[in-house]
């Protein structure tokens, strides 16, 4: 058993436990969906603990996997991913979740050297996707933003 994989199912248990709280604040018809993914995500968590505890049991023995997982780490990478990542939500306030999610995948495909052709690709069938998921099959409004919803 990985240490790093009991951190992840902690972590998980954590996440679902808030999420779950935070749904029930939702009205009655808009928390099936929601609850659903949540649940799917502490089952899917309950397995993977189960196949650790399974593996415990065989071996008894926890590996400390914690310096291997972070070999390689590069620092620079990961403050500008976190950088645009903060960046997504300013746009986002600011100019609304389409434009933002837009300028934050051109971003993140251009820093890691993507080649063109497939950036348009992707481009085209996340905003498809996006938009067929929320705004059609959920009809989840997305934030339109402050600037851009005053023209919307």
């Amino acid at each position: 058993m990985k240490r790093t994989d009991l951190y992840i199912c902690i972590f998980m248990y954590l996440f679902c436990a808030f999420f779950q709280h935070e749904t029930g604040k939702f009205p009655e018809g808009a928390r099936h969906y929601p609850y659903f993914v949540i649940g799917l995500l502490f089952l899917l968590t309950t397995v993977r603990l189960w196949d650790m505890a399974q593996q415990y049991m065989k071996d008894r023995c926890v590996v400390n996997d914690v310096p291997e997982t972070f070999k390689g780490f590069l620092p620079k990478q990961f403050w500008t991913m976190f950088g645009a990542f903060l960046g997504f939500f300013v746009l986002m306030y600011f100019f609304g979740f389409y434009l933002a999610s837009l300028v934050y995948i051109l971003f993140c495909l251009h820093y890691f050297k993507i080649p063109k052709k497939h950036v348009v690709l992707v481009l085209i069938v996340m905003l498809a996707l996006t938009y067929f998921t929320f705004g059609w099959f959920l009809n989840v409004p997305l934030p339109k933003g402050e600037i851009l919803g005053e023209f919307l």
